[in-house]
């Protein structure tokens, strides 16, 4: 997947972003077309384009047409030929580092808020994500789980969190418990919007966000509703959803072009949050979810660990 950030009249806080296939020769020509389909954005506006992959000579003269002289910058350079092997392999080594180091941090963080600031939302992670006592329920069993957190953002846009833990739980009683899990999911719900980016080969592809960060927006996928909205929208029973990261989700046709395309990007996710293996599901309505695609970790399934 190539991630591409456009920003916005030189804002560090207004940065709208587009995906496509790493591979394909206009990747960042689709990204913008699905930022145009979500924001009334002009090209003049533009005073930053950030890439994951290094553009390839059709979206460097689409760039140089389109933006001008712009500030254009890439994290990892793209392979000459069509072997994509090394360099995925070391774009995975570095951002497998990059999760561990930022899950060491928020672990350190989790320590510091007292509880009493932010709201509660829920919150998907691995199983063996840092803290091994988080209060959670399986979504997947053995891999995926829901747990709660207290969430903060700090003055300076870092999200803390202050996770619901075991020992906690065992202290509350069930309508307490009730409560809180009630009060998390309506703060999901609030601010969540699910957009969708129509192409006429490929079909639809839906994405959700909250608010301006997003946070926690994969967390979606519990709510009661979402298979029925989703299947609505994209127009057949099975979907594939792609957990890009905690806080960016998408979602497509089973039988759709774009379902091979979403494991792909869950393949080569940059997150580095920690906490979530970045995943692709299969929903059908029914209570059972599949995990058909992870992210190459390291990190085996707990009844293989246990």
């Amino acid at each position: 997947m190539n991630i591409v950030i456009f920003q916005v009249k030189g804002r560090e806080d207004d940065l709208a972003r587009g995906v496509a296939p790493a591979k394909d020769e206009d990747a960042v020509r689709q990204a913008w077309r699905q930022v145009q389909a979500e924001r009334n954005i002009q090209a003049t506006d533009v005073t930053r384009v950030h890439c994951l992959w290094q553009p390839s000579r059709v979206d460097r003269v689409f760039l140089a047409g389109m933006f001008g002289r712009v500030e254009r910058t890439h994290q990892f350079d793209r392979p000459e030929g069509d072997d994509w092997s090394a360099a995925l392999a070391h774009a995975g080594e570095v951002m497998a580092r990059a999760a561990e180091e930022a899950a060491r941090e928020r672990a350190e963080e989790t320590v510091a808020d007292d509880g009493e600031d932010g709201e509660w939302l829920p919150v998907l992670h691995t199983h063996d994500s840092p803290l091994e006592h988080y209060a959670s329920v399986p979504v997947v069993a053995g891999r995926l789980y829901l747990g709660f957190a207290r969430t903060t953002v700090t003055s300076a846009g870092r999200v803390g969190m202050l996770h619901l833990m075991r020992n906690t739980v065992e202290a509350m009683s069930e309508d307490e418990y009730l409560a809180l899990a009630g009060e998390a999911m309506t703060n999901l719900k609030r601010g969540l919007v699910l957009r969708t980016y129509t192409d006429a080969e490929k079909g639809t592809l839906l994405t959700l966000g909250r608010g301006d960060d997003n946070l926690c927006a994969g967390s979606a996928i519990v709510l009661d509703d979402f298979h029925e909205n989703a299947a609505g929208k994209v127009g057949e029973d099975t979907v594939v959803v792609g957990l890009i990261s905690p806080d960016h989700i998408v979602v497509a046709g089973a039988s759709s072009a774009w379902a091979g395309e979403i494991e792909e990007w869950v393949r080569t996710s940059p997150d580095a949050s920690g906490d979530l293996v970045p995943c692709a599901l299969r929903l059908d309505g029914s209570p059972d979810i599949e995990i058909i695609t992870e992210r190459p970790s390291g990190r085996l399934p707990a009844d293989v660990t246990a």
